[in-house]
């Protein structure tokens, strides 16, 4: 049995008790993020194999979406999924997988469990994690919430033409810094961002809310609207009864010193010289 080492932004993940296979997978896949193993962990999963297929949700005949089961409990966290079961401590900290997987399917099922983990663990060291859209001119980092179908993946799609360095269009993470926010990139995607590598945290210039419309403009949001797409935003913290008035009053916290706008966008790309503009001075912008 082998262990690995995952490492971004600021904390590291340790993964003891892989097989061969399970490891080749892993190390494939994350191989731009891959730590030192002799450096100390912030979390630790252990992964158990169990080739006793029958013990856990048997595989669907070809390939399909599914939803994972996650159930907040005082002391832990309970998930499943296909092929797969994990419990999550509280404190300390950690985890432990029982799988049957070898091969691909064990790819999405550790995936699946490492993005919980990690919304967790970024949430206790002070960041959210947030379901949108992310990326950067270089300097500058611009983040986009919204609901499914409010066009994350299409406007990732626009700022690759414009050769915009895309995060993800999928999970994205904020963490106050000083008196301002950088934006982190994590290894967990959707169409875009896809290929795991390190990025640098970026300053957080834009906070937007994202929904279609003729032309693009940027407009103001209430407090209360910017706190409720927030939360909302948030996968399996917003979910979970022990953290989701903490996780609320952090979003609070966070649209005093870091306003979210909303960005009304067509299928083009004349967004950008809009966000250009409007953000060209974050510290004096006008609100349009």
């Amino acid at each position: 049995m082998s262990a690995l080492t995952i490492e971004f932004a600021g904390s590291r993940y340790r993964f003891a008790g892989l097989n061969p296979e399970q490891d080749g997978l892993v190390r494939s896949r994350f191989q731009a993020l891959l730590g030192r193993d002799g450096a100390e962990a912030d979390v630790r999963i252990d992964i158990h194999f169990d080739p006793n297929s029958g013990a856990f949700m048997r595989r669907p005949l070809g390939p399909v979406e599914y939803p994972i089961a996650v159930v907040p409990g005082d002391k832990s966290i309970a998930v499943a999924g296909i092929g797969f079961t994990a419990n999550i401590d509280r404190s300390p900290f950690r985890a432990q997988m029982q799988t049957c997987l070898s091969d691909e399917w064990f790819s999405a099922a550790f995936e699946n469990l490492f993005r919980i983990v990690a919304c967790y663990q970024l949430f206790m060291e002070g960041a959210l994690v947030m379901h949108s859209a992310a990326f950067s001119d270089g300097a500058r980092g611009f983040l986009f919430c919204g609901r499914s179908g409010a066009g994350k993946t299409t406007l990732c799609r626009l700022a690759n033409e414009l050769n915009l360095e895309i995060l993800s269009d999928e999970l994205n993470a904020i963490r106050p810094v000083g008196g301002s926010f950088e934006l982190l990139a994590m290894p967990f995607a959707g169409d875009f961002g896809g290929d795991p590598r390190r990025h640098p945290p970026y300053p957080l210039t834009g906070l937007l809310g994202l929904h279609q419309g003729s032309a693009p403009l940027v407009s103001l949001c209430s407090k209360a609207e910017a706190v409720s797409r927030i939360v909302a935003s948030c996968p399996y913290v917003n979910a979970d009864p022990q953290l989701v008035d903490k996780l609320t009053s952090r979003a609070e916290e966070f649209v005093e010193r870091q306003p979210l706008r909303m960005l009304a966008f067509a299928k083009d790309t004349r967004f950008w010289s809009v966000l250009d503009n409007e953000y060209r001075e974050p510290s004096t912008a006008v609100s349009r």
